[in-house]
Formats: C-alpha cells, sequence, structure tokens
C-alpha cells in the first residue's frame, strides 16, 4: 500500500531483483510502468509514469511524483502496480496492483518571496 498527501513531492525507490534475487539491470529497450487508477478495470490511467535504463541510479529506479502530479485527484482509495515491458514486448509485473490512497493534510505549503 502506498499513503501520500494530495499535492505534494514523493520519491519511490524501487530496487528489481531477478528470480535469483540478484539486482537486475535495465536493458536497452527495456521500460518500468507505474500505473495509478481509479479502478483497477479502467482503461484510463490517473497517474502513469514511464522510466527507462537513464532513470536507474546506482540500481535504484525512483518514481517521481510531483505535486500537479495528484493535485486534482478526491481523496480516497486508488489502485496502482509497476510493471516491466522488455525491448521484445514481454510484460513482468514487478509488483502486483495494491492500494493507493491520496489522503488529506492538516498544513500546506507556504507562498514564497
Amino acid at each position: 500500500m502506498i499513503n501520500i498527501i494530495r499535492g505534494t513531492t514523493n520519491d519511490l525507490s524501487l530496487n528489481i531483483e531477478n528470480e535469483k534475487g540478484e539486482q537486475y539491470t535495465l536493458q536497452d529497450g527495456e521500460k518500468i510502468i507505474f500505473g495509478v487508477k481509479e479502478n483497477a478495470e479502467n482503461s484510463d490511467y490517473n497517474i502513469v509514469k514511464t522510466l527507462t535504463s537513464a532513470d536507474v541510479v546506482d540500481g535504484i529506479c525512483t518514481i517521481k511524483l510531483t505535486p500537479t502530479d495528484t493535485a486534482e485527484l478526491s481523496f480516497g482509495r486508488y489502485y496502482f502496480d509497476i510493471g516491466l515491458q522488455t525491448a521484445n514486448g514481454d510484460y513482468y509485473m514487478i509488483v502486483p496492483c495494491d492500494e493507493f490512497c491520496v489522503c488529506k493534510a492538516v498544513t500546506a505549503k507556504e507562498a514564497t518571496q
């Protein structure tokens, strides 16, 4: 489960391992797809992020959610998963479907001058 505060910055780190438990390195043409939907059966994403090998630092993929990614989402429960698409079109589920909760906050960012 992922809990986030609507309209805030969130960095989600992902370390991918192969079936032997060894760190997996993304190859050219492969991509990680992070998707959030209000209903897992919907065809449209509320949020979708795609990462390539260029986005991997020291073996870690970081999915960056900016305040604008979630600013317009209603509070409540959504669903997410993370997949790996290979260059030849195979698709592997890295993180199975789970809850993605958009929460309220009491405090807010103050204006800067």
